[in-house]
């Protein structure tokens, strides 16, 4: 009897301290943070952005989800492929950058020493593929420990958006998203982010670029307050003359979308419709009809397969846009497809 009771008294104060660490090391984010450059590169202020722009924006999966996977959260069973398979990944997504060679890069679930990604620094390896690349990381998701599944647990994870520019922006800064989920779910769970990049322009003026990655599992009204707070931030820069490009991935669809029923159907992963009426109509929505940017995770990559549509751009109405298209990888290296976006800036931006 004794036993038992020491065996459940260590099992409590384990318990006590793995909270307790929780607590001290809760991610808390400022609601508005300047980053940093991590590229190294010297500072010159007076370059500008060129006449015309392209951006390809991608949620790489951090390396972790290439066609081989399912993952547990959406109704699989893996929670990470091998080392080898993740490197190849990266690897992969980094080729495929370069095939492209945009002005500015928008990337979503971008890991940085993570467990679940064999703590490969994934910002590093940009970092040093890309050199002539100014780049900007923004955390969404920092957690010391992860428990779940609690078989084989996630662990550690650090994670955000990463924006990569040839062209040094003005200002970066890290918008702290007002969705956030209840404690003590909030210390394990992402605390969604928007970072902007403010650039100047051949004309004198500044464009605003944003990258965001919006929630995916609402637990009530998270993606509603997300979109309500971008449609104030867009309405500032409308009124006061700034134009603006947010790419990412909005785990929503994009109006003029009709999902399929198994799309809808999905009881793991249930995604719905944008509500651009809460973006005050300070802009359009740029998005390619002829293809789908995301697969569901219940099972590999195959036949079988949902796919469908949350990976696009919010543009300003005085930017125009030349073409977006999606690029079919066959979801070889992540679960998502990327996206190029061009646009024109130059001579003074005029409205469509």
């Amino acid at each position: 009897m004794h036993i038992l009771l020491y065996v459940l008294a260590a099992v409590a104060a384990a318990f006590l301290v793995f909270l307790l660490t929780a607590v001290i090391t809760d991610y808390r984010p400022a609601e508005r943070e300047m980053l940093q450059d991590r590229s190294g590169l010297s500072s010159d202020t007076a370059e500008v952005l060129p006449d015309s722009l392209s951006i390809l924006c991608w949620n790489i999966g951090y390396g972790g989800l290439g066609d081989d996977m399912d993952f547990f959260y959406d109704g699989g069973t893996q929670v990470r492929t091998s080392r080898e398979r993740t490197q190849a990944n990266i690897d992969g997504i980094i080729a495929e950058i370069r095939r492209h060679s945009p002005d500015i890069i928008l990337l979503q679930e971008v890991d940085e020493c993570s467990r679940r990604t064999y703590r490969i620094n994934e910002v590093e390896m940009l970092r040093v593929a890309f050199p002539d690349y100014h780049i900007y990381l923004a955390y969404n998701y920092k957690s010391f420990f992860v428990p779940i599944p609690v078989k084989a647990p996630m662990g550690h994870v650090a994670s955000g958006v990463v924006l990569m520019s040839r062209i040094e922006p003005e200002e970066v800064h890290r918008w702290q998203y007002p969705s956030r989920f209840p404690w003590p779910v909030s210390m394990f769970n992402l605390k969604r982010c928007l970072l902007t990049a403010t650039f100047r322009l051949a004309d004198g003026g500044s464009i605003v670029i944003g990258n965001t990655h919006n929630t995916a599992y609402d637990t009530g009204g998270m993606r509603t307050a997300e979109t309500r707070w971008l449609g104030g931030l867009t309405a500032r820069l409308a009124s006061e003359g700034t134009p603006f490009i947010i790419g990412g991935d909005w785990n929503q669809f994009p109006p003029d979308y009709t999902p399929t029923a198994a799309e809808t159907g999905d009881p793991h992963f249930t995604t719905v419709a944008l509500d651009t009426a809460l973006l005050r109509g300070t802009g359009r929505i740029a998005w390619d009809p002829s293809a789908r940017t995301l697969r569901h995770l219940n099972v590999p990559y195959g036949p079988e397969s949902v796919l469908t549509v949350t990976d696009y751009f919010y543009i300003s109405p005085d930017v125009r846009t030349d073409t977006v298209r999606t690029i079919d990888l066959s979801y070889k290296h992540s679960d998502h497809q990327p996206i190029l976006l061009r646009v024109m800036l130059s001579p003074r931006i005029t409205k469509q």
